[in-house]
């Protein structure tokens, strides 16, 4: 299931995944932001799926990296279990979830939340997408940091090793964004 509700330079999203087993069954959450415009641009450079473009989030995130207190998917294995994972997670879209959809429609705040990760929580096949988001999001939204997260996601992508067309397709989006006056 999905729920989605717009605002005025994107949408907030919420995930919910149910997986049924015959012994037991998986429940998972996940928030997500989109910013229109940061979407539009890099899939200009990533090879992107037919309407992928259209359907892509810039940030999604698990409970458990939000509050803390939940896990990152619910192992249910009777009514009850369901019951309290449901109770659980109504609380915690109370006292943490809808604050932090809030927070990322700020253009400002999910650039620093991906800023934050750059050096260690980005998962390698995530990276480049993470990579062209986080430096669009900076050169937009907060342009005086912009040569330092530049520089900084351009060093990952060399040092990872990443294919010569992964590198060609940052550095031709680099480009792209070191000659466009004004992005917002």
């Amino acid at each position: 299931m999905l729920f989605e509700k717009e605002f005025p330079h994107g949408k907030q999203v919420i995930f919910v995944h149910y997986t049924d087993y015959s012994d037991q069954s998986f429940l998972e959450y996940n928030l997500g932001v989109r910013i229109d415009k940061v979407e539009m641009i890099i899939h200009k450079f990533l090879p992107t799926l037919k309407d992928y473009a259209e359907r892509s989030i810039t940030m999604i995130q698990t409970l458990n990296k939000i509050g803390k207190k939940l896990p990152k998917r619910f192992t249910i294995e009777n009514d009850w279990e369901l019951s309290e994972a449901i109770m659980k997670t109504e609380s915690f879209f109370v006292t943490d979830g809808f604050k932090w959809l809030d927070e990322m429609i700020n253009p400002l705040n999910l650039e620093r939340a991906f800023v934050e990760q750059r050096n260690n929580s980005f998962k390698t096949q995530n990276f480049v997408y993470n990579a062209f988001r986080a430096t669009a999001l900076c050169k937009i939204y907060n342009p005086n940091d912009y040569q330092e997260v530049r520089k900084s996601f351009l060093t990952q992508i060399q040092e990872k090793d990443m294919t010569p067309f992964t590198l060609a397709s940052f550095l031709q989006f680099l480009d792209y964004l070191d000659n466009m006056d004004n992005l917002d």
